[in-house]
Order: C-alpha cells, then sequence, then structure tokens
C-alpha cells in the first residue's frame, strides 16, 4: 500500500526515524528541511511548507532533536488538522491499558508498563523503561537507558539524559533538562537544570551535545 509520508526537520533524528519507518521506494515522501532544500535534494521543500493544504492527506512524522522540544510542541498543538501518527518499535512492550499519544515515537526494546501516559510528540529513545502509573508530558525526550519508577509526573518540553533513574513519585516540571547519569530523588520545578549522583541543581545552561 502506498503511503504519503512528510518528514518535518531531517537530519540525524530524521535518517533514525526513515530506517524504522521502512517506507517503499513507491511512497511518495517529502522532506520539510531548508538545508535540504538548499542543497537540491529530490523531494525537499522549505521547512515552512508543511502547513500547506496539498500536504494535508501526509502522515508527518516531525524528527526535530532535543534543541528543539518547544517548536515541537508548538507543530502539534497547532497544526491539529494534520496526520501525526505514533510509531512503537516491534521490539518495545506498551502494556494494553497504557496510553499513547500522537506522534509519539518509542525506539528498540523499550518497556511501558501500566497505566503510563505518554504525552503527544514525545521521543521514547533505546531501552527506556517507564514503570505503571506514570505521566509523560508532551514533546518530551528521553534518552536511552533512562527508567522511570512508578507514579512519576514529567512535564511539557522535558528532557531526560542518558541513564538518568528517578525514584517513584515525583513531580517533574516542564522545560527540565536532566543530565546524562542523574539520579533523581526529589521534585524538580519547571526549567530547572539538573545533573548528577546526588542530583544538583545547576545555574548555567547544561551542554547535552
Amino acid at each position: 500500500m502506498l503511503r504519503n509520508i512528510a518528514y518535518i526537520g531531517f537530519g540525524e533524528l530524521g535518517k533514525q526515524f526513515d530506517i524504522f519507518i521502512s517506507r517503499d521506494l513507491d511512497d511518495e515522501t517529502v522532506f520539510f528541511d531548508d538545508n535540504l532544500y538548499a542543497a537540491g535534494i529530490e523531494g525537499a521543500k522549505p521547512f515552512s511548507f508543511f502547513e500547506n493544504k496539498e500536504f494535508e492527506n501526509f502522515d508527518f512524522y516531525i524528527a526535530l532533536g532535543y534543541r528543539h522540544l518547544t517548536t515541537k510542541h508548538k507543530i502539534i498543538s497547532q497544526n491539529t488538522n494534520l496526520n501525526f501518527p505514533k510509531f512503537i518499535h516491534g521490539s518495545s512492550y506498551v502494556s494494553p491499558n497504557a496510553r499513547v499519544g500522537d506522534a509519539v515515537f518509542v525506539y528498540p526494546m523499550s518497556n511501558i508498563d501500566k497505566g503510563v501516559e505518554i504525552g503527544k510528540g514525545t521521543l521514547i529513545n533505546n531501552s527506556v523503561v517507564i514503570s505503571h502509573d506514570s505521566i509523560i508530558g508532551e514533546a518530551c525526550y528521553l534518552s536511552p537507558g533512562v527508567v522511570v519508577s512508578g507514579q512519576v509526573n514529567i512535564g511539557d518540553c522535558t528532557f531526560i539524559g542518558s541513564g538518568t533513574v528517578i525514584s517513584n513519585g515525583l513531580k517533574i516540571g516542564k522545560n527540565v533538562t536532566v543530565g546524562i547519569g542523574s539520579v533523581v530523588t526529589k521534585d524538580i520545578p519547571d526549567n530547572a537544570i539538573v545533573i548528577g549522583n546526588p542530583m544538583r541543581f545547576l545555574s548555567s545552561k547544561l551542554d547535552i551535545a
């Protein structure tokens, strides 16, 4: 069955998405990426063109990385007329009573437990564990190997670095950055930046490149 597929952004993350989605050569595919468009790549359009009505029948995958979570959230929130399918890799387990929103992308070998809610546009990277009754907000980014214990609540547009462990019952705010390998044992307010074991708060921006 032929599909119309559209990628919003197409850097390294978009290339990974494209491998997982396994589109056929006959599928019509467009790439809304200014760099590809400037390079004259076939099928590339300027980034802003994804809002044009001629593309309304496409399946859109937002391949914007962790530096662009607020932009991703804005796209999902303001373009409710577009189709943003979720993707769950076949090697990952999702409980039958978990709720996974539109435009969520789940990488291989992840485990999403009962009662979990994952908001629109969130990316769950390789081997992430989200335990029972946790709520993950919209347009979050959970890096490889993150462990979210039960009944955790994570706000929109939050980045969780690789190997982080989050204790039970905690609340993590919106627009939070949690650095690699952190052990989170207390609540984190909106817009905070933390790292470490034990976790400490930082007053300056954390380089997560």
